[in-house]
């Protein structure tokens, strides 16, 4: 009773940390508090339940989780995803590509993503300093520690270009920590990500896939390969996933997003027993005109005749007004019982995806059909007619566009890293610019920080 209890003070102590306000959360001071404390390194316990406590984190805030402020809704509204018609000035900049370097949004995403670093980089010197955690529970954390360092860069460098790479909790060098440049960003995202590999164990930490083993640093390689066009490992790395039989092929598209789904690789856990996604709860709507953001009408006829996900993923609201659509991937805006959905951030069919495309650049023609084909069958479809290089990376795209439809912002990280934004937003975006491919550095930060000086261009 007394270990339950004083794990539960720590989570609480670290929850404290990580959600006081400060002005730059770059620029964070260790304060002086049990969390600093070596007890909290003491034991696996402790240092187990710290660690969780940032996966809460990221859960509530920032870039990946499934509400208004989260890149499913933002950046669904950034590309050709999504439409809006609220109240909300600051998603209409989203919408209408007239963001203000002084978006609050910009700034959450910002604050919430360095303060969750700053809580991975807290835990990664605790555990350096420790002598009573046992080598493999030390490794094991620190590699867990060490990916979602580096999975959190990378939406940073994504999103802002460049940023400060920050891996300490030295608040006298972070206050005024310089940008670096995207490839050394880059260099850094792979790098940890591949010492974390190495570090993380195949088995999950829990009895469920909510945290991070070996595999989902293998999957967020992949991811990262596939970015840097290095289409060799990108197609090893996914794989390693595809042929890891812990993960099985989930072939009907309707079992695909709930708890129990065999293709997830990592999903956040909802917070507690019976409640279900924010992606459900923020999403879904009954009535309409809505209040909330819709998947735009063009997408929605861009899928193909007979497309199962059009039929399982997209819910259709009509009335004498008009008709409008939202996603439903996650249906669950209730509680039940027991918890029948998470968000899910890695599966088998991105895995798929990846592989496809860089087989297709590497000239595998027969391999990335197969592999599209894996995508297309599930959702009902003929296998691909696409023969060429060219055309199986169109055939791709239009995959990725139809699979990963307001799931953290893939649209348009797909129409930013293929350089094909331009030819697609700028005819129906009457506000874009092409240096819109990056958003501005929030203002308030570069008040507070000359070095993160010049701003994006464009802002």
């Amino acid at each position: 009773m007394k270990t339950i209890q004083f794990t539960l003070y720590v989570i609480a102590t670290l929850a404290m940390l990580i959600c006081s306000s400060c002005e730059d959360f770059i620029a964070v001071d260790i304060p002086q508090s049990q969390l600093t404390s070596p007890i909290v390194f003491e034991s696996t316990a402790t240092a187990d339940a710290a660690m969780a406590d940032v996966y809460a984190q990221i859960r509530e805030q920032g870039m990946v989780n499934g509400t208004f402020y989260g890149l499913s809704n933002l950046m669904g509204n950034y590309s050709d995803e999504m439409e809006y018609y609220g109240s909300s000035i600051e998603i209409k900049q989203f919408t209408n590509h007239s963001i203000v370097p002084s978006n609050s949004s910009i700034l959450a995403l910002w604050n919430a993503t360095y303060s969750q670093i700053y809580a991975s980089n807290l835990i990664l010197e605790g555990l350096e300093n420790s002598t009573k955690i046992a080598d493999e529970d030390k490794n094991h954390l620190k590699g867990e520690a060490l990916f979602l360092r580096a999975f959190l860069h990378f939406y940073l460098v994504n999103l802002f270009g460049e940023v400060p790479y920050v891996s300490s909790t030295d608040y006298i060098l972070n206050k005024t920590i310089p940008k670096s440049s995207q490839q050394q960003l880059w260099e850094h995202i792979t790098t940890e990500l591949q010492q974390a590999e190495v570090l993380l164990s195949e088995h999950y930490p829990t009895t469920e896939r909510i945290r991070a083993n070996k595999s989902v640093a293998n999957a967020m390689l992949a991811r990262v390969y596939l970015y840097k066009e290095d289409w060799t490992n990108a197609a090893l790395k996914a794989s390693a996933l595809i042929e890891n039989p812990k993960y099985v092929w989930v072939t009907n598209p309707a079992l695909e997003f709930l708890k129990e789904s065999t293709a997830t690789i990592w999903a956040l856990h909802p917070g507690y027993p019976g409640v279900n996604t924010k992606d459900a709860r923020f999403f879904v709507f009954s009535s309409g005109p809505p209040s909330k953001p819709e998947l735009s009408p063009a997408f929605v006829a861009s899928f193909e005749s007979g497309d199962l996900r059009k039929n399982l993923w997209v819910r259709t609201i009509s009335n004498s007004v008009g008709t409008w659509y939202c996603p439903y991937k996650y249906k669950k805006t209730l509680g039940t019982t027991t918890s029948q959905e998470y968000t899910i951030l890695f599966r088998l069919a991105e895995q798929y995806l990846i592989r496809a495309e860089a087989r297709a650049h590497l000239g595998d023609i027969a391999g990335a059909q197969s592999d599209l084909n894996k995508i297309r069958n599930r959702a009902g479809l003929a296998n691909t007619t696409a023969d060429t290089p060219e055309s199986l990376l169109e055939a791709v795209a239009m995959e990725r566009r139809s699979e990963l439809f307001t799931e953290q912002g893939h649209r348009w990280f797909d129409l930013k890293r293929t350089n094909t934004a331009e030819a697609v937003l700028r005819p129906i975006k009457s506000g874009w610019e092409n240096t819109q491919v990056l958003l501005p550095i929030p203002q308030a930060e570069l008040l507070l920080n000359k070095q993160l000086l010049p701003q994006n261009p464009g802002y």
